[in-house]
């Protein structure tokens, strides 16, 4: 090959790889958390309730000759990458996201906790509670989504293969102003012996000035009969004191099959943001945990959390 022709070449695969890099972007953010979490004061006895939480996220998109835009994103956390996925936005056409592992969104996901929380949900404010009356959808590893918004409904799917094909649904209307209704089914590990478990939620929310109110019914349905099926219902407000501060209370029962009690969930959370900095807190309750009775399933959370975006 001659000198001429070589440069010749360079020159062209130069050309084509600044082409290739200028039609997409890479970018990196991060944050960093402290923590204290206290569950019932027990935490000195139990172990230490302060804890960190780092997450550096690498994103690059680019879009396609069809106009259409593709995304990969990765999480680093704790030094191991544990959230990643690719999406694929065809814009009228819809989105699809694959996750390959702790990513979900899609499907009932969208639709299964409509409730207004200034920092944690109630079902989760106290190391009693295991997350009854939730629906949880298909499994966030290998999980294909697909989301569509048509006007004022916004609809999704979501579809995990395992113990036999996890598959979830959920819509959401915003035809009304103020106003946001929500249905989602879902029906998990359909393969295994026993039969799985069918999921059905049904929520509405209101928004006026800074308020905002939600109402939410939630059904788990195990089909074998040794499952404990589980109804919940779930309400709770928040309101936007300003544009930094907003403060919350939210409240859930739980009805599960067999036990002789109620699980009821409470609890209040306030956030405030000063730029990329912000402030939560929460103080929580759970009476009746499981459904038991008795002292020892009572048992209060809290907990404080600052945390730094860069």
């Amino acid at each position: 090959m001659n000198k001429l022709t070589k440069v010749g070449l360079t020159a062209l695969a130069s050309s084509l790889v600044v082409s290739s890099a200028s039609a997409g972007e890479l970018g990196v953010s991060g944050s960093w958390s402290w923590s204290y979490d206290d569950s019932d004061g027990t935490a000195l006895e139990n172990g230490n309730p302060m804890s960190m939480g780092d997450s550096v996220t690498f994103s690059g998109s680019g879009e396609t000759d069809q106009g259409w835009t593709a995304g990969v994103s990765y999480e680093l956390d704790g030094g191991n990458f544990d959230d990643y996925k690719l999406t694929l936005d065809m814009g009228d056409g819809g989105a699809l996201t694959f996750s390959g592992a702790s990513v979900t969104g899609s499907g009932i996901h969208m639709v299964n906790n409509i409730i207004p929380a200034a920092d944690t949900a109630v079902q989760s404010m106290t190391a009693a509670t295991t997350a009854y009356g939730v629906a949880r959808g298909a499994g966030a590893t290998g999980n294909l989504g697909y989301t569509i918004t048509v006007g004022d409904i916004k609809a999704s799917a979501e579809m995990t293969k395992g113990a036999g094909t996890d598959r979830s649904y959920g819509v959401q209307y915003t035809g009304i102003e103020n106003l946001t209704l929500v249905a989602g089914m879902g029906d998990v590990n359909p393969g295994n012996t026993d039969g799985g478990s069918e999921e059905h939620t049904l929520g509405i929310k209101y928004a006026v000035g800074g308020a905002t109110l939600a109402y939410q019914v939630t059904e788990v349905d195990y089909m074998a009969s040794s499952g404990a099926d589980e109804d919940a219902v779930a309400i709770g407000v928040s309101f936007a004191v300003n544009d930094d501060l907003t403060v919350s209370y939210g409240r859930q029962k739980v009805d599960i099959t067999g036990q002789g009690q109620e699980e009821t969930n409470s609890g209040l959370g306030v956030s405030y943001t000063m730029g990329s900095m912000s402030v939560a807190a929460y103080a929580g309750k759970t009476e009746n945990s499981g459904g038991s009775s008795g002292a020892t399933a009572d048992e209060e959370g809290k907990g404080l959390t600052l945390s730094i975006a860069f």
